[in-house]
């Protein structure tokens, strides 16, 4: 009974045992099923899938590009293009997709994309004459334009790049190309493409990476099935090398450009100024170096400051201008100061009535054109003033009917609304400005002497140690004008047109202790605050009371209304108001300073001697001379009205595009199917294969050359098929790949038949092999 027991027993465990084993072996069977399957789907079209990534990433570059140009595309046609690469790169993921399908698939994903987006609703239309089916295509297709037009061009670029990218030398012109566009787009804008430059040598050069693996693939395949079993062994390194370099770029400091660039140096060789407005590289900050933005203490100027492109404001504006802030009328040597007669100004409370005027300012012939800003505040800060253009009117309205009054004082001898609180800064407020309208003809008229005159000290305060060569240089730039208009617009010319902006001023070449000085004959280039104080002081040193003015530039333009609906290609032939009405985004790169100078009769009058810079102001319009209606003038001949033909509308050119796409796609059908392409195909194949032989020849003959320097010489009296016998009688494992390079460097040779590409593979990978076997 009890052996009985026993052999049941082991009976029983070994059953399990057995089942044990056999569940372990379906597991490790399941698993490799799944490594298999994901192992092959992974690596099968892998090239396609990471060409396609990799050219998606580099088309949205140009994407960036226009977003960053004003005005080019609206955020719409942006977002569409966006979508429709990011849906093309995704149709590459899909595995074994012929190309026809996989085209096919791309242009009905753009189409349902616009129609989605465009809120497409189905126009029935009777389709009984021509005239309605024009009709039923006008009303369907009508709805996805515009942006459909950009869709299908970034989609037509795509296919085209996947094409250029098949080939090592066109991605490299490729590369060349858009390189060469950016670099010079950066260079002649205010845009900065650095970054897409960067980009698309990453994106180049890991497709030349792509293209040297998928070569490998075909030459050496025992090679590229090893590194799909162990993909980390090529994966660990390459991502290791990329991660060090992308480290030390990011830790490694950066310094000053050695050499300028030639388009810079071209304008500053010519004394031309050159637009290097809101634009900077970022360098390494020294110790007087900050960020842009309004400054609160302007005692010590000059040093030079990184572009901070933070927003801090929007103003929706019936007129461009300037944003006025504070100005300043002691320069003490090194900046700007509140005059002893500044800090003591009366200062009045603002309600909603007009704002009062200083009376020592006399405005008798002034003629100004009103302006209406509404600015709302895009940060935090408290500002010690309220910004607007000159000259400030009336306050309309703060917070959309709060009344904070009480915290905002009116200072009518500088024209600047103050904020008299550390907190609880305005969010929004409303101001109408009127805008001085400039009469040059009258302004130069005015010519008064106002350096005997006691009350006009502060506006001509210059430091008593002022060297006397700023005094000289002031007098020469002078010297042909004959009023103080034209003073003070050749001093604004001299130093707009001689000296190069830049927001990095080289310090070290400064030796006087004046601040002017120091910029005039020793620095030579800077940035704004250098440009503004220098003329107040040039101006002041001739008798023209100035003032010193800080505040934000006009900031990012707006978006014409004809761009906004019609598109750039609407603008070509016309020109652009840059001052027109519109929202303008002002960020701190926009902090400012100017100058005003004073002329009786029409008060403070503004000047910009910063170059690249230029004031919206206002001219008097000028009118035809009044036409002479006497009986005895010939009467006047009214031209006859031409009627003007019909321009082509957006349906037309819709129309005309789908007929010409019909008409091309009816050639192409035709073109494919005819008997002349099946001839050609054929002579080409033929071609293929003699190219074929000739290249195995070729390559056999580099063989023979090769082995002859590694001692495998062939006798004079040796046939070919003599000496690899002997060679391989030496070399034992050479025989096979000698014998198989042979056979079909015969047939190759010798024979009427013809070799294919496997052959020529064939016999490039043997090659292979016996030159590392040779070494």
């Amino acid at each position: 009974m009890t052996g009985s027991k026993r052999f049941a027993h082991k009976v029983i465990w070994g059953m399990r045992s057995v089942s044990y084993r056999t569940c372990l072996t379906c597991w490790e069977g399941r698993n490799g099923m799944l490594n298999s399957f994901w192992k092959g789907f992974l690596f099968k079209d892998w090239e396609q899938r990471a060409t396609a990534i990799l050219t998606g990433i580099f088309l949205y570059q140009f994407v960036i590009w226009i977003m960053k140009e004003d005005g080019l595309w609206l955020p719409e046609t942006v977002a569409f293009v966006t979508w429709t690469l990011s849906l093309t790169a995704a149709t590459y993921l899909i595995p074994h997709l012929r190309r026809a399908w996989r085209v096919l698939i791309q242009f009905v994903l753009v189409i349902g994309l616009h129609l989605i987006g465009m809120g497409y609703h189905y126009a029935a239309v009777k389709v009984t004459t021509w005239k309605s089916a024009l009709k039923w295509i006008a009303l369907n297709a009508g709805q996805l334009e515009p942006y459909i037009w950009f869709s299908l061009v970034a989609w037509l670029a795509y296919l085209f790049a996947m094409w250029s990218v098949t080939s090592r030398l066109r991605v490299f012109v490729l590369i060349a190309v858009s390189i060469l566009f950016f670099a010079i787009r950066d260079s002649f804008s205010t845009i900065f493409l650095w970054p897409q430059v960067a980009m698309v040598i990453f994106c180049g050069f890991s497709l030349l990476m792509v293209r040297h693996f998928a070569k490998l693939k075909k030459r050496a395949p025992v090679i590229w099935e090893t590194i799909t079993d162990y993909p980390s062994s090529i994966l660990l390194p390459i991502g290791l090398i990329v991660g060090i370099i992308s480290l030390v770029g990011l830790f490694a400091p950066t310094v000053d450009p050695v050499l300028t660039d030639p388009y810079t140096a071209y304008k500053v060789s010519r004394g031309e100024p050159v637009p290097l407005l809101g634009k900077g590289v970022s360098v390494a900050a020294s110790a007087a170096d900050s960020s842009s933005g309004y400054s609160r203490d302007d005692s010590h100027l000059g040093g030079g400051f990184q572009f901070d492109y933070t927003p801090v404001m929007t103003v929706e504006t019936s007129k461009r201008t300037y944003f006025r802030g504070e100005t300043r009328a002691q320069y003490n040597g090194k900046g700007w100061e509140l005059s002893a007669t500044e800090k003591k100004l009366p200062v009045n409370r603002v309600n909603l009535n007009t704002l009062p005027l200083d009376p020592r300012f006399d405005l008798s012939l002034l003629k100004t054109q009103e302006v209406k800003q509404t600015v709302v505040m895009q940060r935090e800060e408290v500002f010690p003033v309220l910004f607007g253009g000159y000259a400030i009117q009336r306050l309309v309205e703060v917070n959309q009917g709060e009344n904070p009054f009480q915290r905002i004082l009116w200072s009518p001898r500088q024209s600047e609304l103050r904020f008299a609180s550390k907190t609880s800064y305005p969010k929004e407020y409303a101001i109408i400005s009127e805008e001085p309208i400039l009469d040059v003809e009258q302004l130069r008229e005015v010519n008064v002497d106002y350096t005997n005159k006691p009350e006009w000290a502060e506006y001509l305060q210059v430091p008593a140690d002022l060297p006397d060569r700023v005094k000289q240089l002031a007098l020469d730039i002078t010297k042909s004008a004959t009023n103080s208009y034209d003073k003070a617009k050749l001093i604004e010319a001299y130093l707009s047109e001689h000296f190069p902006y830049t927001n990095t001023p080289d310090e070290s070449k400064g030796k006087s202790k004046d601040f002017v000085d120091r910029f005039l004959f020793e620095i030579k280039q800077g940035y704004c605050d250098y440009y503004s104080t220098s003329m107040a002081v040039l101006a002041r040193s001739i008798g023209l009371p100035t003032r010193w003015v800080k505040g934000y530039s006009s900031g990012a333009s707006p978006v014409p209304d004809q761009i906004r609906e019609f598109g750039i290609l609407s603008q070509l032939g016309e020109d652009i108001d840059r001052d027109a009405a519109g929202t303008y985004t002002v960020r701190n790169s926009d902090a400012h300073s100017w100058v005003e100078v004073y002329f009786e009769g029409f008060g403070w009058i503004a000047f910009e001697p910063t170059s690249g810079f230029t004031l919206p102001n206002v001219f008097p319009e000028k009118t035809p001379p009044p036409v002479d209606l006497s009986t005895e003038s010939d009467p006047v001949t009214l031209p006859e009205e031409t009627v003007q033909p019909p321009s082509f509308t957006w349906l037309w050119l819709t129309l005309s595009g789908i007929g010409i796409a019909a008409v091309a796609a009816a050639g192409a059908v035709f073109f494919f199917r005819s008997a002349y392409l099946r001839e050609w195909r054929k002579r080409r194949k033929q071609l293929k294969a003699v190219n074929f032989n000739q290249k195995i020849i070729v390559e056999f003959e580099k063989l023979l050359r090769m082995s002859r320097r590694k001692g495998y010489t062939r006798l004079e009296h040796e046939t070919m098929r003599e000496a690899t016998a002997r060679w391989s009688s030496q070399s034992k494992w050479m025989k096979n790949d000698l014998e198989t390079v042979l056979e079909l460097f015969e047939r190759a040779k010798y024979s009427q038949a013809v070799s294919s590409e496997a052959d020529y593979q064939t016999v490039s990978q043997s090659i292979s092999k016996l030159k590392e076997q040779m070494k």
